[in-house]
């Protein structure tokens, strides 16, 4: 007589779920006074390697210019980070990021970091950035890379960068959230974001951040009434903590 015995295995994935509307409710009545900023790039820099990389980190200017940030009402910046400056020196990029939110946290203003986006170059490098093209977005830098993002066997450094950051900043309350992909559907090949956006979306919950993620729409026809919302757009929203747009 043949014994056959069943092993049942429980895979358990730590980290926090999908915060219900009433926690994200909770986290936006309580940003006080109220939540107003915008985009920053440093002044000084032609894209997010310029500004994140050792070499053209600038602190005294980002202190200045939070400064007037300040003036103006501000309470948060959208802050683009870069995979490449991270992975160059991951230490070091993690204290400038340090660096950057004491800064903020000094004029009453918060970061929103964005992990990813696409952007005029695909492919960028470390090292000295191209020259700004008068009139045209021509020195933005995607990251992922186009190469990255198009070969899954690449995707295991993305977790670790996106891990250690979320991870290092996980209950620091003077950070306001994480915008997981900027405009993600926009020109970027969907059929790879499908499979690495909700990774990534649970890379960063696995750190159990106190922050919320969110991830922006951007279609111009998002509010007309009866608008069917894209596969990807349902993507978004589902693996969202705060729902954000772009108009």
């Amino acid at each position: 007589m043949h014994k056959f015995v069943l092993l049942l295995f429980l895979h358990e994935v730590y980290g926090r779920t999908q915060w219900t509307p009433d926690q994200a409710f909770a986290w936006f009545n309580a940003q006080k006074p109220y939540i107003m900023g915008t985009n920053y790039m440093i002044s000084s820099a032609v894209n997010q390697l310029e500004m994140w990389q050792a070499e053209t980190f600038d602190p005294i200017l980002i202190d200045k210019e939070m400064a007037v940030g300040q003036q103006l009402g501000m309470t948060t910046m959208r802050i683009f980070l870069e995979d490449l400056a991270y992975s160059q020196d991951p230490a070091g990029f993690k204290n400038r990021m340090s660096t950057v939110v004491g800064i903020m946290s000094k004029y009453g203003i918060k970061p929103l970091f964005v992990f990813f986006t696409n952007g005029a170059i695909r492919n960028p490098a470390n090292g000295i950035q191209p020259k700004p093209i008068q009139g045209a977005e021509s020195a933005w830098a995607s990251t992922p890379s186009a190469n990255v993002l198009g070969d899954p066997t690449k995707w295991p450094a993305l977790q670790t960068y996106v891990t250690d950051v979320v991870g290092t900043f996980a209950n620091d309350s003077r950070v306001l959230g994480w915008d997981m992909w900027n405009e993600p559907d926009d020109g970027i090949d969907v059929n790879a974001l499908m499979s690495l956006f909700p990774q990534a979306c649970e890379w960063a919950r696995s750190t159990n951040p106190i922050q919320p993620l969110t991830s922006c729409l951007f279609k111009d026809d998002l509010w007309t009434k009866g608008r069917n919302y894209s596969a990807f757009e349902l993507m978004q929203i589902n693996n969202s903590d705060v729902i954000s747009f772009h108009e």
